[in-house]
């Protein structure tokens, strides 16, 4: 089991180093920012032909700031792989957790955890269904499997240092959205009871590794409809160290009703965030979020900063913009030459705390 006592001790001691640094309650995050943007990736095909200031984070190349909050995912080191998302190594990820950690902000680590049956993705599929109570009897392939999936990450977990070799603080989101039925580990596949087990069985395995320094974010996707419904598969508080809820722009309404659903969506389940961890004295976060881009000018200004009255997450993070020569690939946040950058540039101004003007080399 975790020490509860050396956690929560550590994450105070996090939070108010952070509050000093800042001067402010709530981070802007943007998931990878450092590693990958919309028309740029730090790996040999997505630096070719590209200038410096090309190769910037893409909100540094709107505000000339970086996120405060440095967000990524572990997506495919479980299964031994050398290279991430869009080209870019894992290397490259540890190195700029370390820098990102030397300059005074925030990590936040989540990780979509592949299927041990199949490894080829997180999606749920009927003929995969049980992987979760499968692992759970301590036996078997899909057990073994998965132990080997944790101990891949806990090995690279625990090379996240700073230049005095201690642990750089993380807030560790594994799970996520475990309220919807896509994952593996949602509703579809797992009852609460087996998902909390699976929860408690990752969080004992980490902290016996040595990773004492994680501190482990529950954030289900924000379609709960109340504090009841929130609960229903929460670890239990010591097993929980910050609240999370995500929660997106939709995009199939127009300018003014996107604006109003995403208003009142978040504003609602941000009380019920807020009451839950107020309740276990523990901090809050909007672990993802995003906008759809090119779809309103003034989103950061007139969308998302509303949205955020009368509450402090500690952090506000959105997703990727993911490098476009990847299929499929989508952005959540702005970048030069979109439609919202402008408003960006406002939101920054207006919140210049959220971010870091200078990130630290190595």
């Amino acid at each position: 089991m975790r020490s509860f006592l050396v956690n929560t001790f550590f994450l105070l001691s996090l939070s108010l180093s952070l509050c000093a640094q800042k001067g402010h309650s709530t981070l802007f995050g943007h998931n990878d920012a450092l590693l990958y943007g919309r028309y740029w990736s730090d790996s040999p095909q997505g630096r070719a032909g590209k200038k410096k200031k090309q190769l910037q984070p893409d909100v540094y190349q709107v505000c000339k700031a970086y996120p405060g909050l440095l967000s990524t995912d572990l997506d495919g080191l479980e299964l031994g792989r050398d290279i991430y998302w869009g080209g870019v190594t894992f290397d490259k990820m540890r190195t700029s957790i370390i820098r990102q950690n030397k300059s005074g902000g925030m990590i936040t680590i989540s990780w979509h955890v592949r299927n041990p049956e199949h490894g080829l993705g997180y999606f749920y599929k009927d003929e995969h269904k049980g992987t979760v109570a499968r692992i759970l009897r301590l036996e078997g392939p899909t057990y073994q499997t998965f132990m080997l999936y944790m101990s891949r990450v806990a090995d690279f977990l625990l090379t996240l240092r700073d230049e005095e070799g201690q642990l750089i603080p993380i807030v560790f989101r594994p799970w996520h959205e475990c309220n919807g039925n896509w994952f593996w580990w949602g509703t579809d596949d797992c009852s609460p009871e087996e998902y909390v087990r699976l929860w408690r069985m990752t969080c004992d395995y980490l902290t016996s590794r040595g990773l004492t320094n994680l501190q482990y974010c529950f954030s289900p996707g924000a379609w709960f409809n109340d504090e009841k419904d929130y609960m229903q598969r929460f670890p239990g508080r010591e097993y929980v160290d910050v609240i999370g809820i995500e929660c997106y722009r939709q995009k199939e309404f127009g300018v003014e009703e996107a604006r109003r659903r995403f208003y009142v969506h978040m504003q609602k389940n941000l009380k019920i965030a807020k009451h839950v961890a107020d309740e276990f004295d523990m901090p809050y976060a909007v672990t993802e979020t995003g906008m759809n881009p090119d779809s309103d000018s003034q989103w950061w200004t007139k969308g998302l900063m509303p949205s955020l009255e009368g509450y402090s997450p500690i952090f506000v993070n959105c997703w990727s913009n993911q490098w476009i020569e990847v299929p499929k690939s989508g952005a959540c946040c702005t970048y030069p030459g979109e439609a919202s950058a402008k408003d960006f540039r406002k939101f920054y101004k207006k919140n210049k705390k959220m971010f870091i003007k200078k990130l630290k080399n190595l």
